[in-house]
């Protein structure tokens, strides 16, 4: 099933860097009006934004601020963008938060709940909340921006990759739920490590085994993955690395064996290897 954003109204959350960014801009290529979302903080960063993108594309925008962890955000979002622009054609749910390290060490307040509650909690809620009015026209879009780390369990991100897979699970249940002819299409984009102020904020080291593995720019995830959820893929791993490691090898092997190569791969080179051979796995 093929997907025309030409003139529709497109919701992105988390809209003002990162894939949030370069999916509004693949959005505004294709003619879509952007709803931009972002936390108070960034508001200057998204108004410029949507500045550059009405210039460049001639398509509308509207911004919005929200913190998607509050209680009563999700649902103060989506009336505030209801009485704006109406009902909204597609939403992407894409703000997110990460942390590398033991689970045990954690920072409760600043990291564990806020990471369920924006990458769960904000996408169940969101994903609710606009999900009706899509029914009831029998058309419209959801993009669920997960990750590969939704497809295992990985030691040193293990809470982060608990909420992918619920992101992950949830987007294919409800893609199921829809009536068989729907032209409903509810998708998922699931990056490998991409280079973005996601990971620097996650405090992940310079010398992450991934980062010198399958560490994937955001032009080319995004594009990518814009273009597979135009033709109604259910999902897409950018990269051919990841679609091996993360989609086909667990299903060749046993669970037990991929939680050992989970693990090996969510270590940093220094972890593993003597100080003088790391300095070659380090990131440019």
């Amino acid at each position: 099933m093929g997907l025309d954003f030409a003139g529709k109204t497109v919701l992105i959350t988390g809209s003002s860097m990162g894939i949030g960014r370069g999916l509004s801009k693949c959005f505004a290529q294709d003619g879509a009006n952007l709803a931009l979302t972002d936390l108070p903080s960034e508001k200057v960063n998204l108004d410029n934004w949507a500045g550059e993108l009405e210039a460049s594309y001639g398509v509308k925008t509207w911004t919005f601020t929200a913190d998607l962890t509050d209680s009563g955000g999700p649902e103060n979002l989506h009336r505030e963008v209801v009485d704006a622009v109406g009902n909204v054609y597609c939403l992407v749910n894409n703000a997110g938060i990460c942390w590398w390290g033991a689970f045990a060490d954690m920072p409760f307040n600043d990291r564990l709940e806020k990471m369920v509650l924006l990458n769960c909690m904000a996408y169940a809620k969101l994903t609710h909340l606009f999900l009706p009015a899509m029914i009831e026209n029998d058309e419209g879009a959801i993009l669920n921006v997960s990750s590969v780390a939704a497809f295992q369990p990985l030691a040193n991100m293990a809470l982060y990759a608990a909420t992918k897979a619920f992101a992950q699970n949830l987007s294919e249940a409800i893609r199921y739920e829809l009536p068989r002819r729907s032209r409903i299409v509810i998708s998922t984009l699931n990056p490998p490590f991409t280079k973005t102020g996601l990971l620097k904020d996650a405090c992940i080291p310079d010398d992450f085994i991934p980062f010198s593995i399958s560490c994937k720019d955001v032009d080319t995830v995004t594009e990518a993955g814009y273009r597979a959820f135009k033709r109604g893929r259910m999902l897409y791993a950018a990269g051919w690395q990841n679609k091996l490691m993360h989609q086909f090898v667990p299903r060749l092997f046993p669970r037990r064996m991929i939680n050992r190569i989970s693990w090996f791969l969510c270590h940093r080179w220094s972890d593993l290897l003597p100080e003088r051979v790391t300095g070659f796995f380090r990131r440019s």
